[in-house]
């Protein structure tokens, strides 16, 4: 009944890539191509008259290129603008290069976009693709509509073709992947011709559900990176427990544009609910996945959520705050934060010890520090931040354990690409302060708070002026390399400064300050400020939150520092549609 196109309106985006590189950055490929190829018509009766010959030709370049021969071809997406003279030549040209040898029980399926979206002229070719693509993923070949009277100028009974007039199964191949072939020829007489097969995964494997049908990337391996002053030595992943707290970051231009982006993610999890629940341990790995993708692969505005949480309902409760205006935040700092190292040598053992199992920076950090305390007092650092400690009263374990966990705590925040513009300390702190800024190394340092801890007693008052002039004895300092306050005088060291070694002794013994006085002291206003302590796994990842929300550029890459993960599909971003008609007169 075709006896012309009809036009349509779109557009369509495509990434192409290197294979090896799309595979090695972890992109969720649709498909590969096999072949492409362009030629003209040349001369010709009229501007609707295609050349056979040339679309003959113009097959068998593209087919030189691919990996398969023409009777595996499984489907082709025609340029079919249902013309009664253009769309014979085309069916012919193919049947004439795609038919041979062609079992008879397999003939080359034939359909087009164009009988659902029309005619998109410039954007028709790769609307083609996109429907191929999917149609791989899904295993489905759509119906091609309207089809009822076939073009009589069309031999159908001769020719090895058929028309997908009905939803069709795609073509099954147990020893190789999908096959299309999409052509576009333009009015000028150019024509251009792709082929493609799909990518590893067979067709339809995505999901049994209807739901999961879009490619995930390729399992990354993710660095575990410790900062530049902590790198000497062996770092491993071996022992780790896995991650049991995650962080979904989302953000949006505006506020509104963000709470619809939380209300997708909450359809998205509606989606996928029964799949997630069938397999706990499956289940919050393919959240992880979401994590990174959501992180790694979006970019990130202005108005930021972080949404913390361990399981679906506290996800499903985070997302539905968000979705509610709650939990929004207008980032506005982008500058370096303040570190301020309490003073206190509180007991942190047990917030300590969930770092320690499930994060391998701090491992590294605190099994460093514990074979320093091992070679020098013969006690276990370890034991003491685990709980297991007899004497877990002792100053000396409570003051170098405390100065272990905020050097580990410090790695942690620059595994997450957060380094401090300024540090500011008072107490034992000042001993992890003076570590971050340069100072002196890991070892020296707990060597340090050991010694501190040894001199001020339980109550940290029984030292004496000569334990000041004697703490540093043999202890080299070094110039710092971050803007350090002195305590004892309320002034900055700058880089490239050495601090002071009598000063910095009576600074390291006086008493301690609470952050909001040292934040004072320091002046720091309305800098961001990042207070050194554990606070376990969940404290831990809201503090990324935070940082998150504040500004901050977060590496995100630090959240899932040993692990394997992929990019999934996630929800897009909701664009905000605005209306320009004029107002009726």
């Amino acid at each position: 009944d075709a006896d012309g196109f009809v036009r349509g309106e779109g557009c369509g985006i495509v990434v192409l890539k290197r294979l090896k590189d799309a595979e090695a950055d972890g992109d969720r490929i649709w498909g590969v191509v096999q072949g492409s190829a362009i030629n003209q018509n040349g001369a010709a009766a009229a501007l609707t008259v295609p050349n056979g010959t040339a679309q003959e030709r113009l097959y068998e370049e593209a087919l030189a290129q691919a990996s398969f021969a023409p009777r595996d071809l499984d489907y082709i997406e025609v340029h079919g603008t249902g013309s009664e003279l253009g769309d014979p030549i085309e069916v012919r040209a193919a049947s004439a290069v795609y038919g041979r040898e062609r079992d008879a029980e397999r003939p080359l399926l034939l359909g087009t976009v164009k009988t659902n979206i029309g005619h998109l002229e410039a954007a028709a070719g790769v609307a083609g693709l996109i429907k191929v693509l999917l149609a791989m993923r899904h295993g489905v070949i759509p119906k091609h509509l309207h089809f009822r009277n076939p073009n009589p100028h069309i031999d159908w009974d001769e020719l090895p073709v058929r028309v997908t007039a009905q939803e069709t199964a795609w073509p099954p191949a147990p020893h190789r992947q999908p096959t299309a072939g999409i052509s576009a020829f333009g009015i000028s007489g150019t024509n251009a011709h792709v082929l493609v097969a799909g990518y590893k995964a067979q067709i339809g494997e995505a999901g049994q559900d209807g739901v999961q049908r879009s490619p995930a990337g390729s399992a990354q391996h993710v660095p575990i990176r410790l900062p530049t002053s902590l790198e000497n030595g062996a770092l491993e992943n071996g022992g780790n427990k896995p991650r049991g707290v995650r962080l979904l970051p989302l953000s949006g231009k505006s506020s509104n544009a963000l709470k619809d982006l939380a209300g997708r993610y909450l359809g998205w999890l509606d989606e996928h609910a029964a799949a997630i629940s069938s397999d706990v341990s499956a289940g919050m790995s393919f959240l992880a996945d979401m994590s990174w993708t959501a992180a790694i692969g979006r970019s990130h505005f202005e108005y930021r959520a972080g949404v913390v949480f361990k399981d679906v309902p506290t996800l499903t409760e985070g997302l539905a705050q968000v979705s509610a205006g709650g939990g929004i935040t207008k980032s506005q700092r982008h500058e370096k934060p303040a570190f301020v190292y309490s003073g206190e040598a509180v007991d942190w053992s047990g917030k300590g010890q969930a770092l320690y199992e499930s994060e391998p920076v701090v491992r590294a950090v605190l099994e460093r520090c514990d074979a320093a305390i091992r070679e020098e007092r013969g006690i276990s650092l370890l034991d003491a931040i685990s709980g297991k400690a007899q004497n877990e009263d002792d100053p000396l374990l409570l003051q170098a354990s405390a100065y272990t966990l905020q050097c580990a705590v410090t790695a942690l925040w620059s595994s997450l690409g957060i380094s401090p513009g300024l540090i500011c300390a008072s107490g034992v702190g000042e001993i992890a302060a003076a570590q971050s800024a340069g100072a002196f190394d890991l070892e020296t340092g707990v060597l340090l708070a050991a010694r501190r801890g040894e001199l001020t007693g339980s109550d940290g008052q029984d030292w004496t002026p000569g334990d000041v002039e004697s703490f540093l004895e043999g202890v080299s300092i070094a110039p710092v390399q971050v803007p350090l306050l002195d305590g004892m005088s309320g002034q900055m060291i700058q880089p490239g400064t050495t601090p002071d070694r009598s000063t910095w002794s009576a600074s390291v013994f006086r008493s301690p300050e609470s952050t909001e006085g040292l934040a004072t002291s320091a002046d720091l206003g309305e800098t961001t400020i990042v207070e050194v302590c554990p606070d376990g796994e969940f404290g831990h990842v809201r503090s990324a939150a935070k940082a998150y929300e504040a500004g901050l550029a977060l590496d995100f890459a630090g959240l899932f520092a040993g692990e394997a993960r992929r990019r999934i599909s996630v929800p897009g971003y909701p664009f905000q549609h605005r209306s320009f008609w004029f107002d009726r007169v």
